[in-house]
């Protein structure tokens, strides 16, 4: 019977002596701080989760008429009963090169329209062409010999910036030279289809056909997305002197 007291009053001695000294046992898994905090390592943090890029989206391409309007619409009467509408574009770009193209419109242009003195002009119209981000205007005047004269003009819509040859063939992707090389093969055509025959024409012909006034075309885009060169045209017949529009 001793032995059983014995026994039990030292397992309350035990508790008693736990109790006292306030012993917590802390059944949870060591974090990673903690083990830092009681070996005095630093603790690296993972970095932070990079926010993901937004694409770059294209710009939006707006109507033709977002582009460009008549600035110009001058009816004109002639001798012969007929009456021309006379037009001139403006471009409607913000941008110092639209404004320096449409200053050099109404420069060039705004006398045939029946404001000014120039009275030769029989008809003068545009024609606005929107491929993608191009924007080509096309203007024509017409004079009451036959003659004609003309000038392209094309942009980039999305910067405002115009562009000349070279820049619209990088646009469309196109090696330069060979547009011109393969405007000069079509002007050839163009020409031979109509003049071939004519007497005493090879001088306007070598003239037509020369590198120089190749290379003086402008180009543009035209209906049908169809890259079109504005070419001076030379022949012993009529006014002597046009243009016309080759497609490529």
């Amino acid at each position: 019977m001793k032995k059983p007291i014995a026994i039990l009053i030292c397992l309350l001695l035990l508790v008693g002596i736990l109790a006292a000294c306030n012993i917590n046992i802390n059944l949870t898994a060591p974090t990673e701080e903690s083990v830092a905090e009681s070996t005095g390592e630093a603790v690296t943090e993972a970095p932070a989760t990079e926010a993901a890029t937004e694409a770059p989206t294209d710009p939006v391409i707006g109507a033709l008429s977002d582009y460009v309007r008549s600035a110009v619409e001058e009816k004109k009467s002639f001798a012969d009963g007929n009456t021309n509408t006379m037009r001139l574009p403006e471009i409607l770009l913000d941008s110092a090169d639209a404004e320096a193209v449409n200053q050099s419109i109404m420069d060039d242009y705004l006398d045939y329209t029946g404001n000014g003195d120039n009275g030769g002009a029989y008809a003068l119209d545009y024609e606005a062409f929107l491929t993608g981000k191009i924007l080509s205007v096309v203007i024509t005047v017409h004079f009451e010999g036959g003659n004609s004269a003309g000038s392209a003009y094309n942009f980039d819509v999305t910067t405002g910036s115009s562009l000349d040859n070279a820049a619209l063939c990088e646009a469309l992707g196109k090696d330069h030279d060979t547009v011109i090389s393969d405007l000069g093969s079509a002007l050839k055509a163009y020409y031979d289809e109509k003049y071939a025959e004519m007497l005493g024409n090879d001088s306007e012909r070598d003239k037509t056909l020369a590198d120089d006034n190749v290379k003086a075309a402008t180009l543009f885009v035209g209906g049908g997305e169809a890259l079109t060169g504005l070419c001076d045209i030379y022949a012993a017949v009529g006014g002597g002197h046009w243009v016309a529009e080759i497609t490529i």
